[in-house]
Formats: structure tokens, sequence, C-alpha cells
């Protein structure tokens, strides 16, 4: 029983030593005169078409084959092969567009107002020794404290989101791919 546990091991230990060696350099390597970059697996990286520089795929590197870089959108279930002769450049870093940031702020601020309104409801009804007949009123008023603070607070959000956008993209690097550029080297 040991011996053939001891097999097992040995033999399971020799099936996952390539695919853990292939999984420590499966990542996304660039060399520029001798400098190297290295983009790991699962890392978020724009890509951005030779042909119209204005459009730029975003999501999750997920590999690369002989031809081809293979990136999962973000939303989409599917994986999308770019090929390597029709990529401008890669951004590493921000990955998503300035208006996903600001709707992520403006979400905040909803939840926030929300909050607020659920809290200064809660507040009153505790002080009223939860006097049911007074519930109707106390919903009333929490409910206009949720509207007048989500008229300062959700713009606030929004301008929360567009800074960390701003702040993201002043982060991003991008590597020109190209002949006197970025090289994309396959291991």
């Amino acid at each position: 029983m040991k011996r053939s546990i001891m097999r097992l091991t040995i033999f399971l230990s020799a099936i996952a030593s390539p695919l853990i060696a292939q999984q420590a350099v499966s990542g996304l390597t660039l060399e520029k005169n001798g400098e190297q970059v290295f983009v790991p697996l699962n890392e978020g990286l724009g890509v951005s078409s030779a042909d119209d520089p204005s459009k730029i795929f975003r999501g999750i590197y997920l590999g690369i084959t002989v031809d081809a870089l293979r990136i999962q959108e973000q939303g989409a279930s599917f994986v999308r092969d770019i090929p390597q002769d029709k990529i401008g450049s890669i951004f590493i870093g921000k990955t998503k567009s300035t208006k996903e940031y600001v709707l992520d702020g403006i979400k905040l601020g909803g939840l926030v107002s929300i909050g607020t309104g659920s809290f200064i409801t809660s507040i009153f009804l505790i002080e009223s020794g939860f006097d049911m007949e007074a519930l109707p009123s106390m919903f009333l008023f929490g409910g206009l404290w949720t509207v007048v603070s989500s008229i300062v607070i959700v713009p606030v959000g929004a301008l929360i989101g567009y800074g960390q956008a701003q702040i993201a993209e002043q982060n991003t690097v991008e590597y020109l791919i190209g002949d006197q550029q970025w090289k994309i080297v396959i291991n």
C-alpha cells in the first residue's frame, strides 16, 4: 500500500511538473533593446489595432498562440484572438473606460443616498419607540432625505469616478509594437 502511494505521488509529480513550468512562463513578454517587460496571465490590458489606433480591445490576458494574442473582453464570455500583425500597441494598467469609472461612481453615490435615507428612517423609528402609526410619515421623511441627499451625493460620486479614471489613465503604460519599438517574444 505504501509503495503504491509513493509510485502514485511520483507519477503525479512527473505529470504536474511540465504543467507547472508551462504555467510559470506562459505570460506575455515584450522586449525592446534588451529590456523586457513581463505581463502575467489574467492581467488586465488593452490592445489597440494597428489599422485603427482608436479601436482598443480591453480585457483579461489569457495567453498567446503562435500568431495571436488571446483576450477575454470584460462582460463577454467568448475569447478574442487578435493577430500579432494587427497589434499597434499594448496598454497595461487601466482596463476600464472613463464611462465605466463614472458609472461606478454614480452607483456608489446612489447607494450612499439610499443608505442615508434608510439611516434617517431607522433613527426616527427607534426614537418614536417603534410607533406604527407614525411609520408612513417616517418613510416619507426618509425618502425625502434620500432624494435631497442624492442631489449632492450622486454628482460627487460621478466626480470621484472621473478622478479615479484620470489616476488610472496616468498609471497606464503604453508599449508600441513595431519594428523599432517593442516586440512580442514567444517563449
